[in-house]
């Protein structure tokens, strides 16, 4: 991890960047463009439920269209009122990844079915154009993934909590919040974006 890099805190603008990405990337191959809505549509075909069917509480609602013009409407529940929400199409023809309320979701469009769940408390995702792939973070650990594939997981690097401070082409740098040490101490930490190795971070154990 030859290209790790520390940066100070004044960069800590940068996480608001990262959340950007969906809006700033060059690459958008979907067929599919998704966007969310302001709640349940009032007329046509009832939204479908996600991650179970037939939900009876509106969550995070979310509107798919093809590129022949044809939409439905997915309603996603929701981890708390709090996390972060936002829908992502960089991965490919049909797939779509949907944060609701911090909890994730990978759907295939076209067949409006739940490839699988991203996890919950998620508190960043961005499109890395460099390996082609979405990344996810909870606080505790990365995760690097495709439309069909889970490219890596990092270890854990944190006992509760990380702040993104910088980025190049192939790594994260940031701080691991350790509520150990005195002051509750943030220690700096370095993300491999290509293999998912870190250097650094609070957490030491298994």
């Amino acid at each position: 991890m030859d290209d790790c890099y520390w940066v100070g805190r004044g960069q800590s603008a940068l996480n608001s960047r990262i959340m950007d990405t969906r809006r700033q990337s060059r690459y958008n191959p979907s067929m599919f463009s998704a966007k969310p809505l302001p709640g349940l549509p009032a007329y046509g075909p009832p939204a479908l439920s996600f991650p179970e069917a037939n939900a009876f509480r509106e969550g995070y609602v979310v509107e798919f269209t093809s590129e022949h013009g044809e939409s439905w409407v997915g309603n996603f529940a929701c981890f708390d009122g709090f996390g972060i929400s936002s829908v992502h199409s960089e991965l490919g023809a049909n797939a779509i990844a949907v944060v609701a309320g911090g909890q994730g979701y990978l759907v295939d469009a076209e067949s409006k079915a739940l490839v699988r769940e991203l996890g919950v408390d998620i508190k960043h995702i961005w499109f890395d154009e460099r390996t082609r792939a979405m990344i996810i973070g909870n606080g505790l650990w990365f995760e690097s993934f495709s439309a069909n594939k889970i490219f890596w997981q990092s270890r854990r690097l944190s006992w509760d909590g990380v702040r993104i401070l910088g980025m190049n082409e192939s790594t994260v740098t940031g701080e691991a919040f350790d509520p150990i040490a005195p002051e509750d101490s943030w220690l700096p930490f370095c993300l491999d974006l290509a293999t998912g190795e870190v250097n650094g971070g609070s957490y030491t154990g298994p």
